[in-house]
């Protein structure tokens, strides 16, 4: 069958409302929603177990992502049947070229010797040694869909219709940024920083798949067996 997408284009097109809305919350979900929360939890004079209130955040982005992109998401299932193997094979290269360059990646940081311990990895190891099947649930089955939405489908099929080096550019920046900006006053900028390149591997790599495979859903399953086998 002719490949009759558009040039530039990456599969199911969101629609104007769809783009509007995820670009709106795109703020909210990065800065907004755990400040907000927090907010919400003190006014109500509660504490809640830590990994609660990390279910609590990711419900409600998994619900919010739900609610503005199902019409998307919905429609990106058909590209999976059109492009099986095409599908297939963006996963299995996918996670190979994401572990090459993550190899690559702390190759070049231990030999420049400044590989740093990553707070991110450290604190979601906690979380999961307090309750493991509600953390899993969490990183191997709510973050992925939220973030391959906001990341691979809202940032990087947008800007991919303008420039290819744009979208790959900007969405591995964000999404590295988002893993480590939380612990800038913890560990200091530098190290903050030198966590981020530890993430680039993956924003390389699930764009890559995004662009190789069309559903958004290939980047999805990537990352979900990313955070299994981490």
């Amino acid at each position: 069958m002719a490949d009759t997408r558009r040039s530039g284009s990456l599969g199911a097109p969101m629609s104007r409302a769809e783009i509007i809305g995820g670009f709106l919350y795109l703020p909210l979900y990065i800065i907004g929603l755990a400040w907000l929360l927090g907010l919400i939890l003190r006014a109500l004079g509660r504490t809640l177990p830590v990994t609660t209130v990390n279910m609590l955040y990711f419900l409600i982005n998994f619900t919010a992502v739900a609610i503005l992109f199902h019409r998307w998401l919905i429609a990106s299932l058909s590209g999976i049947s059109k492009r099986f193997w095409p599908f297939v094979q963006a996963v299995v290269l996918g996670l190979a070229f994401y572990y090459a360059l993550s190899w690559l990646a702390g190759l070049l940081l231990s030999f420049l010797d400044l590989a740093v311990a990553n707070p991110n990895d450290a604190y979601i190891s906690g979380l999961a040694g307090s309750n493991f099947r509600l953390i899993a649930v969490c990183t191997v089955l709510l973050a992925p869909l939220v973030e391959e939405t906001l990341f691979r489908g809202l940032i990087f099929g947008n800007l991919h219709q303008k420039s290819r080096v744009a979208a790959y550019a900007v969405s591995a920046l964000i999404f590295a940024a988002i893993h480590v900006w939380q612990y800038v006053g913890q560990v200091g900028w530098l190290p903050a920083l030198l966590c981020a390149v530890q993430y680039l591997p993956a924003g390389v790599a699930l764009g890559w798949t995004y662009e190789k495979s069309d559903p958004i859903w290939a980047p999805i399953l990537v990352h979900s067996l990313i955070n299994a086998v981490s």
